[in-house]
């Protein structure tokens, strides 16, 4: 074998090589994106918010219960913020696609997950393409009560209507990268279903609990600025902006080059 097919030969093979490396990482990448990282709130934050994001329209799907229908207001608000920080086109659905059966009256600690699996495997409609198009962000809206832990949070939460083990539940949870539950039978007063859905969207965007009363990430719902017990919800006091630091972290999100969540 002369010289001169050895070297064609040792090239095509590194160039064979190369490309095979290519393709696998143009497989394996999108791959850890999609099914690692997809479990972790805040995974797909810069897949959302950067101007360097291959995403270019985030599709909002909300299916919900018989009865659990989101408020028109509060759906305005979401679509409005996510519009603000992604600079992006957002698209909603909504669709009472779950059964008013399909989910027991009290869920307790991670049942939520197997619920959760099972209801999107069901319902979900719209899904984030592989490398380019569309993101998505679920949001379902249960006729149930979650009991997280055993943590006692009646005396930070508005009063609850069902009778419970304890004092125990949540008005929302995100529970991966793009997926979020608002438990709609908890929202007792006026306008609280806004400051659910931007503080699920923040956890969305990676943004961890704060305590001042202004944020809408507060950690806890003892958010009415020294109202008296008898305090009016119509004339309420939910925040509905998020802080100067969250905001900050938006804005350097949104400049971000670090589109992939391995960084």
């Amino acid at each position: 074998m002369t010289r001169s097919v050895i070297k064609t030969v040792v090239i095509y093979t590194v160039i064979l090589v190369l490309a095979l490396v290519i393709s696998t990482l143009f497989i394996l990448i999108p791959a850890y994106v999609h099914h690692i990282e997809g479990y972790v709130p805040g995974g797909f934050d810069t897949l959302y918010l950067s101007k360097y994001s291959p995403y270019d329209t985030i599709v909002v799907e909300m299916d919900y219960q018989p009865g659990m229908e989101p408020d028109p207001k509060a759906i305005a608000a979401l679509k409005e913020n996510i519009e603000l920080y992604s600079h992006k086109h957002v698209v909603m659905h909504l669709s009472q696609d779950i059964g008013g059966e399909e989910v027991p009256l009290i869920v307790y600690g991670d049942d939520i997950f197997n619920i959760t699996t099972r209801l999107q495997k069901a319902h979900r409609d719209h899904r984030t393409g592989w490398l380019g198009g569309n993101i998505t962000l679920y949001i379902m809206y249960l006729d149930t009560v979650w009991q997280p832990d055993n943590s006692d949070y009646s005396s930070t939460m508005p009063a609850y209507q069902y009778e419970t083990i304890s004092n125990v539940y949540s008005v929302g949870v995100t529970y991966a990268a793009d997926s979020m539950i608002i438990f709609k039978d908890a929202i007792t007063r006026e306008d609280m279903e806004t400051t659910i859905l931007l503080h699920e969207l923040g956890h969305v965007w990676g943004l961890g609990h704060s305590n001042g009363s202004e944020n809408v990430m507060n950690s806890k719902f003892n958010v009415f600025k020294d109202a008296p017990p008898d305090h009016n919800p119509v004339s309420n006091n939910f925040p509905t902006e998020y802080s100067s630091e969250d905001k900050l972290r938006l804005a350097r999100l949104y400049e971000s080059p670090h589109i992939l969540p391995i960084f």
